[in-house]
């Protein structure tokens, strides 16, 4: 899990970096479209991510209301 988090941190840092080069104008037509992939391949990701923590929380929520009952 370390890893997954490390790496999605990283991913989100490259992500702004060059984003930010995209919007100076500092980057060919080419290098735009790439990074504008990168973006939205890495909101895809967060977001699946961010879906399964919330589904281990749910389920170990639910896992420990059953175990009072």
């Amino acid at each position: 899990m370390k890893v997954v988090l490390i790496c999605a941190t990283l991913f989100i840092f490259f992500s702004m970096l060059m984003n930010s080069a995209r919007k100076r104008g500092k980057l060919g037509e080419n290098a735009n479209r790439a990074v504008t992939g990168l973006a939205t391949s890495m909101r895809i990701f967060v977001y699946g991510l961010l879906c399964c923590v919330v589904i281990v929380c749910c389920a170990m929520a639910w896992h420990m209301l059953g175990q009072q009952a």
